[in-house]
């Protein structure tokens, strides 16, 4: 990672070298070697963040000039770059190449309007953009890493990890998802969220109830309840609009939701399979997605359906009057 060869480790002090496996605080900056950031646990800086912290090279690391190709430092009049070979316009005499990293410093901003450390991060990590304002690729969400984030989702990981670092950094807990908007608990079925799944279906059957108790008074039916018809029209009216709130709120909530039965399986696994090979491998089989849930659960409702048809009465007409309306 070139912007940080021989800045100091924040936890040991060793100087980083373009061999070191190099890991960046999202938040202020600070490198380190990855063991040592992850003995540590957090960045030392932590207590610093909420004012702004930003950490800057120290004045005897930083390089006397930088390649304008990849941004690796080199000695003062060197005429090629060490690092990738590309000739240094530093090499002549009065002529010295800004630093890449200053280049970017304009065109780099987050929406806190601070330098986007995390941008810096994925660029040295070979350009492995997610987009711009996500948080580094390497950070963990909710204590877990990545690597094991992107086993237990699939294909659709770089998307959703995007979305839920995005998510931790920033405290939020809506975001919109059209899938759950359009489809409501089928698409908690084919992610494999079961908790959410059952409890909006629950919801979208409880809300369909009213109408259900409409259509047997109709039909005339001997399981009719009680109820005028009329009565059972404005629950049926209210339970619509209640309905719609409940699909908002699913399409806005759903990722948090899945994010934490996600991330709730993750750990469980983690607990239950020390052992990586294992542990990816039941990952890769408990996560993903579920089209066999999805085609069970409308199977499901068909039958459903087919056994309610026959608890009408015999005023049919009745009904399809009102289906067809």
């Amino acid at each position: 990672m070139y912007q940080f060869t021989g800045c100091p480790c924040s936890v040991c002090g060793k100087a980083l070298t373009d061999a070191d496996d190099i890991v960046v605080c999202p938040d202020c900056g600070a490198p380190y070697h990855r063991a040592c950031y992850e003995k540590q646990g957090a960045c030392v800086y932590a207590a610093k963040h909420s004012a702004g912290f930003e950490w800057t090279p120290p004045a005897s690391a930083r390089a006397e000039q930088r390649c304008p190709n990849c941004g690796a430092p080199n000695p003062e009049g060197a005429a090629r770059c060490s690092h990738c070979g590309a000739p240094l316009a530093a090499g002549q005499p009065g002529q010295t190449p800004p630093p890449r990293v200053d280049a970017s410093r304009q065109a780099q901003q987050d929406v806190r309007g601070g330098f986007n450390y995390a941008r810096l991060y994925q660029e040295a990590e070979g350009g492995r953009y997610w987009q711009t304002g996500a948080a580094s690729a390497e950070e963990p969400i909710d204590g877990i890493p990545a690597e094991e984030w992107s086993t237990y989702l699939g294909p659709a990981s770089p998307a959703y990890l995007r979305d839920f670092a995005q998510m931790q950094r920033y405290g939020r807990k809506s975001s919109i998802c059209f899938s759950a908007l359009l489809f409501g608990p089928l698409y908690f079925f084919y992610r494999k969220a079961w908790k959410p799944a059952f409890a909006f279906l629950a919801v979208d059957l409880l809300l369909n109830l009213p109408a259900l108790l409409e259509l047997l008074v109709l039909s005339e039916s001997a399981f009719a309840p009680p109820v005028s018809a009329s009565s059972l029209l404005f629950l049926a009216q209210l339970a619509s609009i209640a309905s719609f709130a409940v699909m908002v709120l699913s399409g806005m909530f759903a990722k948090y939701l899945y994010r934490r039965c996600a991330a709730e399986r993750i750990r469980r696994i983690e607990a239950e399979f020390p052992e990586k090979a294992k542990r990816e491998a039941v990952l890769r089989a408990q996560g993903g997605v579920s089209w066999a849930a999805v085609v069970g659960v409308c199977m499901l409702m068909m039958v459903a359906g087919a056994v309610f048809s026959l608890l009408l009465g015999p005023n049919v007409d009745a009904v399809m009057s009102l289906l067809l309306l």
